[in-house]
């Protein structure tokens, strides 16, 4: 009768010790959760890099790479999953690797880079924030090499205005017709306090 008890309370520890939960879509994950950093070690840390330096071509320093958890872990110690998110700076620009880890026992884990392609990819963004191809940029493309604009006004008649601080005292203007394509690019010196 012992023995039949021990293996109950056995069976009821192992199956409350399983995690139903799992990692949700990328697509669902909401943009303000980010936070710099990665729950790697060191050694999952430098696989990664490795990896990473394999899928770049190009030899990548730690300095060179941005770490943001999109995903906390989820499960149990030992099998649990989370996602992060890594920027490799490059002369070239910005890449961004979705970076989805999952722990094979204690002290290990598995991870699977993926390439995050966005509809602008394959535009360059210019070294020079006011050399960007007048009548060919559109505001999305201004967006996806400079952010989000410290400022947008709209006028009535369809044309709009993006504003950018830059760290030089400068506010960079782009202003764009109702067709969404660049029209002028201007800087304004920033006066006063």
């Amino acid at each position: 009768m012992r023995y039949f008890a021990a293996l109950a309370i056995s069976l009821a520890l192992l199956t409350g010790c399983q995690s139903t939960q799992e990692l949700k879509p990328v697509s669902q994950i909401k943009p303000a959760v980010a936070k710099e950093g990665s729950l790697a070690n060191e050694k999952l840390i430098l696989d990664a890099t490795a990896d990473l330096q394999a899928l770049t071509g190009t030899p990548i320093k730690s300095s060179e790479v941005l770490k943001f958890v999109i995903q906390q872990p989820v499960g149990e110690v030992g099998s649990r999953a989370w996602r992060e998110m890594w920027v490799v700076k490059t002369p070239d620009g910005k890449t961004q690797f979705l970076l989805t880890f999952k722990e094979v026992g204690l002290g290990a884990a598995d991870f699977e880079i993926t390439k995050m392609e966005n509809e602008h990819s394959s535009k360059k963004c210019p070294k020079n924030v006011a050399k960007f191809p007048i009548g060919e940029t559109t505001s999305d493309d201004i967006v996806s090499c400079m952010g989000k604009p410290s400022h947008e006004d709209y006028n009535p008649d369809g044309r709009f205005v993006y504003l950018y601080d830059s760290q030089k005292k400068i506010v960079l203007a782009y202003l764009f017709g109702k067709d969404k394509k660049l029209i002028k690019v201007t800087g304004y010196e920033k006066t006063g306090s």
